[in-house]
């Protein structure tokens, strides 16, 4: 083959085909390719080709550099300009018309009202209920309204000796005349007494001595605390108030709490 080559480009050509080729195939691209003519770079080329060596492996990989510095923050940007006022919104539905109150007269001649004392009668725009006002105060003229409540304090002792003591309830605002009562004592431990006994678990008088109720028509007597003094019954019956009675063991006894009465309302 390499005769033949010499015959085609001559001894001379070899020559330099040879030291292109050997350029060639270490590399370098080399100026010997100008000396050779169209045809002997074609065939040159062609054997370097069929001589050139196999590209190699590809090499490992390099490990991974440093991370670069952080960038530099960028400046604010500017300030956006104010956007335009929005339209206006839809006038609200109006609202529904309030209720008036009304007033009646209630004469003194009307004595199932404000006992005979005249007065008036509140009532909201159709709502159908309403509230009486009578003439004049309560705890100054007439006496306690049907269904309506007063309360007080009570306290008995200390005694000299073993003896009995009377406390008096007087009613601020008195009680319509005949009228009458229920009366139920309950004691520190939330039973109610009758005469010095224990009758169990008050029923009737569902009040504390803190917070002293009683239901229409009752006096409910609540007691708070005590000490050798014991409840014996209430006497006295009047418009103006009540009267309990106790036993006191001796100088130290003593007993307090509250009350509670409610006007009958027939």
């Amino acid at each position: 083959m390499l005769q033949r080559f010499q015959d085609r480009v001559g001894t001379a050509g070899l020559i330099v085909a040879i030291v292109a080729l050997v350029a060639a195939l270490g590399g370098g691209a080399y100026a010997a390719s100008n000396a050779l003519s169209g045809k002997q770079k074609k065939e040159v080329e062609k054997i370097a080709k069929k001589y050139a060596g196999k590209p190699g492996a590809p090499g490992a990989a390099g490990s991974q550099g440093p991370a670069g510095p952080a960038g530099a923050k960028g400046d604010a940007g500017a300030k956006g300009e104010k956007g335009d006022k929005g339209e206006k919104g839809d006038t609200g539905t109006p609202g529904t018309n309030g209720k008036s109150v009304e007033a009646a007269e209630i004469p003194t001649s009307d004595s199932a009202h404000c006992e005979g004392q005249g007065g008036a009668f509140y009532e909201v725009e159709e709502a159908g209920e309403g509230t009486e006002i009578c003439n004049g105060s309560p705890w100054t003229v007439g006496s306690l309204p049907p269904g309506k409540t007063e309360m007080g304090a009570w306290a008995v002792g200390p005694a000299e000796a073993a003896e009995s003591q009377y406390v008096p309830l007087s009613f601020s605002v008195p009680l319509s005349e005949g009228s009458t009562l229920e009366m139920f004592f309950v004691n520190s431990a939330g039973h109610e007494e009758t005469g010095g006994t224990d009758e169990g678990p008050a029923v009737n008088c569902l009040g504390t001595a803190a917070n002293p109720k009683a239901p229409a028509g009752t006096l409910c007597i609540y007691e708070s605390s005590k000490f050798e003094a014991h409840f014996e019954g209430v006497t006295g019956a009047s418009r103006a108030g009540r009267f309990l009675l106790f036993s006191l063991e001796g100088a130290a006894s003593q007993a307090r709490g509250a009350w509670a009465v409610t006007a009958p309302t027939s």
